[in-house]
């Protein structure tokens, strides 16, 4: 037997995906930025074409439910992470997360997902029975999990960068290129008793990647003690696009 079964009656799914995107759309446009609009209309364009021309299987890849359930989570909260990273997005709750997220630091495009669907995945409890609505939760909290962990945007860095020469060219790039802050003193080198420069920053994870290549590009002679994942309170403010 083959392992792929699919029907072959058309599937709507993909054009009422676009039609439900629309006033999602809008707001990705008002609120958020052209660049982003016009990524995620593109990918949203690209996902309804595949959601349309693409067969349902008829039976599941794997006979075990709960397999399919986490690698189709997986997939998708990976595939979801790589747009948004890119300032783009699958369209809908990522868009209203990127906006509440930009507005609250304590909040995250996942942790939306997982609250919008809580409320979607009852009533799918009510219409369909119990066992749909569990697998479905199952299946948002492994993808909007993935999200959070994938997305660089959503995770903190912060890190010493110790140079020998003065680093005006760092401070000049972390505040006219990344729109940041940091904090920089001079020091003192025990083991060969020079003078070092300390520049203490903290980026978000992406932001981190961009100044990574502009030293080693440009200051191959800096050494970096990074902290991935820090807790960041106060006045941070949180970009989710570029």
């Amino acid at each position: 037997k083959s392992l792929f079964h699919v029907q072959s009656t058309y599937n709507s799914s993909g054009i009422i995906n676009f039609f439900l995107n629309i006033p999602i759309l809008i707001l990705a446009y008002r609120k958020i930025g052209r660049t982003f609009f016009a990524r995620t209309i593109f990918t949203v364009f690209i996902q309804t074409i595949l959601l349309t021309v693409i067969p349902i299987p008829t039976k599941p890849f794997v006979h075990e439910l709960i397999t399919n359930v986490l690698i189709g989570g997986v997939i998708v909260g990976i595939g979801n992470a790589f747009v948004l990273t890119a300032s783009g997005s699958s369209g809908g709750t990522d868009v209203i997360g990127i906006v509440l997220s930009s507005k609250n630091k304590h909040f995250s495009i996942g942790r939306f997902g997982r609250i919008f669907n809580a409320f979607v995945y009852g009533i799918s409890g009510v219409l369909y029975g119990v066992s749909t609505m569990i697998y479905s939760i199952i299946y948002s909290i492994v993808a909007t999990l993935t999200v959070d962990r994938l997305h660089d945007q959503n995770v903190c860095s912060s890190a010493f960068v110790f140079t020998k020469d003065r680093p005006d060219f760092i401070l000049e790039y972390v505040k006219d290129t990344l729109d940041r802050d940091a904090t920089c003193w001079e020091g003192k080198g025990y083991y060969d008793d020079t003078k070092t420069y300390i520049t203490y920053l903290v980026l978000s994870r992406y932001e981190f990647h961009k100044l990574e290549q502009m030293l080693k590009a440009c200051h191959k002679d800096a050494f970096i003690v990074k902290n991935d994942g820090v807790q960041i309170d106060g006045n941070f403010i949180k970009r989710l696009s570029k």
